[in-house]
């Protein structure tokens, strides 16, 4: 199974899949940075703080391809922590953040190929974009509320 380990998923979206997610959250990649294992609020690392133009445009959170449906949950509570941070301006680094932020859980094809569990049957945040990563050829897709 292709990313069982988190810092190997991390490597390939610092690495390969930036235009991609760019585009899933139609922002433009010449104006965006990505900075890894930001740190936020109680100790909370973020695995990606995505900005545009020099605010906070997204907060992501990567889960590895070998994920049940607690860690599934799990990410899930992240990403309900990253939209408070975003709702409350609440930042170590004293960031701005852009009115359409974005809470995002991603991870590869394998979690949901390998459980058995419907990612519209949870309660998400507002912000929230859910992608899937093909492990095979690297294609993001945007998973919406009522897709399992």
């Amino acid at each position: 199974m292709p990313y069982r380990l988190e810092k190997d998923f991390q490597d390939l979206i610092a690495s390969n899949i930036q235009k991609d997610i760019c585009s899933v959250l139609e922002m433009d990649y010449k104006d965006f940075k990505l900075l890894r294992e930001d740190t936020y609020i109680n100790g909370i690392t973020a695995d990606f703080t995505l900005f545009e133009r020099n605010k906070v445009r997204a907060i992501i959170e990567c889960k590895s391809g070998a994920i049940g449906v607690s860690e599934y949950a799990r990410g899930i509570g992240q990403i309900f922590q990253y939209e408070y941070f975003f709702e409350n301006h609440l930042s170590l680094k004293n960031y701005g953040f852009c009115q359409n932020f974005n809470s995002v859980l991603v991870f590869p094809e394998s979690v949901l190929k390998n459980n058995d569990f419907n990612v519209g049957l949870f309660k998400y945040p507002k912000s929230k974009k859910i992608l899937e990563i093909n492990s095979h050829n690297l294609a993001v897709r945007h998973i919406n509320d009522k897709k399992n």
